[in-house]
């Protein structure tokens, strides 16, 4: 693996990023099809990391009436696709857009499929409510695993953290990212902890890893699972695969 030019944090504001670590449950990849030259791989990369980050922040900003079980309307399946397109507006200074061809329309008409098929099964749940009925963890590893299971041999993205502040094992980088090659230089990144996003290319994929940072509401749910961590500091990542052509 050779690293590439480093990320440039422009594309992406980590602070958008209202989730902590997270652990997409992933399908097991079928023989990658090339379908992107390294110069539309990194975009493609960012625009994935950029719709997780604002959708799994839709759901962290309702956290609290979510467990106080007053989220109402502001749960229903079309109001949290509208909070989404509203944070990406904000976030990619553009409206979000389902249409167009290319391997990044692709990506963004599968994620907002995946989008509100998630929306439209947990937002029942959210609506009635009660603490960590619906935390943004598991509401973003139920929209990755769609997108995921959608995308294969095109675009992977996983969310993971270091050991130390798994919750679930299952969340684990192997787990996650069984089969990847780039599984083990994640668990490394993870391990030290840093907050520079990282591209590197193997053969046939190009990975963007994307550290994210804690936000006030992650540390608290985190805290009543037992794992102490503070505002700010590292809170895992979001890593996105996409397979090149030769």
């Amino acid at each position: 693996m050779k690293p590439l030019a480093p990320f440039n944090p422009s594309f992406f504001n980590p602070r958008s990023m209202a989730a902590a670590f997270v652990a997409a449950l992933v399908f097991a990849l079928s023989p990658a099809k090339a379908v992107a030259s390294e110069a539309r791989a990194h975009p493609v990369a960012v625009e994935v990391a950029r719709m997780t980050a604002e959708a799994t922040a839709v759901v962290g900003a309702l956290q609290a009436d979510i467990n106080a079980g007053t989220a109402g309307g502001k749960a229903s399946p079309a109001q949290l696709f509208t909070s989404f397109q509203e944070r990406y507006l904000k976030a990619a200074g553009k409206a979000f857009d389902e249409q167009g061809t290319g391997l990044e329309a692709e990506a963004r008409k599968t994620f907002a499929a995946s989008l509100r098929d998630t929306n439209t099964r947990l937002s029942p749940v959210m609506i009635k409510g009660g603490t960590d009925a619906v935390v943004p963890a598991y509401y973003r590893a139920e929209l990755l695993k769609r997108f995921n299971g959608q995308m294969r041999g095109k675009v992977q993205v996983y969310a993971t953290t270091r050991k130390a502040d798994l919750i679930n094992a299952d969340w684990a980088v192997e787990k996650v990212m069984k089969g990847s090659p780039f599984a083990a230089e994640v668990a490394k990144l993870m391990e030290a902890g840093g907050l520079t996003p990282v591209t590197v290319e193997t053969g046939d994929r190009q990975m963007v890893y994307i550290p994210m940072r804690l936000a006030a509401g992650c540390v608290a749910c985190h805290a009543r699972n037992g794992i102490n961590q503070k505002e700010g500091d590292f809170g895992g990542a979001l890593v996105t695969e996409v397979w090149l052509r030769r």
